[in-house]
């Protein structure tokens, strides 16, 4: 376990039930990813080495955003150097920064959301991830809630990819009754 009740590298947490995936892990360090060999920071990280030094805000704001993401399910956590990253098949959101009294985070979601709060959006082919800072307990929203779910359900367990390979199936369907016509 990790800080206060956290969970560190390898472990588990979640609201609802088993992991789906089965992830490869690397004997080096242990960190659990969607395939072999790709690559991490491999070395003996952990969110208590991360949040080292940090003030109490610092560390309340961390563990604010954990709660978060332990609501959305199963997780992994992968903390590196930098940061702590959380996943679900695929790495969905992360905690880049800790800062004195703010944390900087950011969710990835195969469509871009638009809102003030985003520091940027950041578009990487088909998928967009949104940066944000969170300065305090009113920032741990309604709407911060729902974009981490989005994000761990359609980006981290890769239900994108299920809602394009049917739209692909469809459209391969109705071409194909178009053609027997």
């Amino acid at each position: 376990m990790g800080d206060r009740g956290m969970v560190d590298k390898g472990s588990k947490r979640g609201a609802q039930g088993a992991r789906t995936t089965k992830l490869w892990e690397c004997t080096r360090c242990g960190a659990k990813l969607i395939a072999k060999n790709l690559s991490h920071a491999c070395g003996p990280y952990s969110i208590e080495k991360f949040l080292e030094g940090k003030t109490d805000i610092g560390r309340d704001l961390f563990r604010r955003f954990v709660t978060l993401i332990e609501r959305c399910g199963p997780y992994e956590v992968a903390p590196a150097k930098t940061r702590v990253v959380f996943m679900a098949a695929v790495r969905f959101a992360s905690v880049n920064r800790v800062g004195h009294d703010f944390i900087d985070v950011h969710f990835v979601l195969p469509r871009a959301i638009d809102g003030p709060r985003f520091r940027r959006v950041e578009h990487l082919g088909k998928l967009h991830v949104h940066h944000l800072r969170l300065l305090d307990r009113r920032d741990f929203d309604r709407d911060l809630a729902r974009w981490l779910r989005q994000s761990y359900k359609e980006y981290g367990q890769r239900g994108w990819l299920s809602a394009q390979y049917a739209t692909a199936s469809a459209k391969q369907r109705s071409s194909r009754r178009v053609e027997e016509s």
